[in-house]
C-alpha cells in the first residue's frame, strides 16, 4: 500500500516540477512586466501566489489527478505558442487580480486567495481553450 501511495506521490511531484519549469519559462515576458508593476509588495506576493498554484495546478491536471481533458505533453510544439500566451495570461492577470484586491480590502490574505482561486479556474479550462483554437484554425485555414 505504501509503495503505490508512493509511487504516486513520487509521480505527482514529478508532474508538478515539470509543470513548474514549463510554466517559469513560458511567461517570462509577463513577470518581466510585473516586476515593474506598482505596489511591489501586493504584486510579489500575488505572483509568486499565481506562479506556485499554476505549477501545481497543472500537475495536476496534466498527471490526470483531476480529470479536465486532454492536456498536451510540456515540448508539444503545435501548441507552444498558446500555451504560452495562455500561461502568461493567467499568471499576469491573477497577480494584477489579486494585487489590486489586496490594496483595496487592505488585507495581504485576498492576495493568496484571489490569485489562487483565479489561477486553478482558468488552467483547469486549458483542453478546452486549445480544442477551440484547434477547432477555428482548421476553419481559418
Amino acid at each position: 500500500m505504501a509503495s503505490k501511495l508512493t509511487a504516486r506521490v513520487d509521480r505527482w511531484l514529478d508532474q508538478v516540477f515539470f509543470a513548474g519549469w514549463e510554466i517559469s519559462v513560458l511567461v517570462i515576458p509577463t513577470l518581466w512586466f510585473l516586476i515593474f508593476a506598482e505596489p511591489p509588495e501586493a504584486v510579489s506576493l500575488s505572483g509568486i501566489t499565481a506562479l506556485i498554484t499554476s505549477s501545481a495546478a497543472v500537475g495536476t491536471f496534466r498527471g490526470g489527478y483531476i480529470d479536465t481533458g486532454s492536456w498536451p505533453r510540456p515540448g508539444h510544439l503545435p501548441s507552444l505558442p498558446a500555451r504560452s500566451a495562455y500561461y502568461s495570461l493567467v499568471v499576469g492577470g491573477s497577480a494584477m487580480l489579486g494585487a489590486m484586491a489586496q490594496v483595496e480590502l487592505g488585507s495581504f490574505w485576498v492576495g493568496i486567495v484571489i490569485p489562487t482561486v483565479a489561477t486553478i479556474l482558468s488552467l483547469a479550462l486549458v483542453p478546452r481553450v486549445l480544442a477551440q483554437l484547434q477547432r477555428v484554425a482548421r476553419v481559418a485555414v
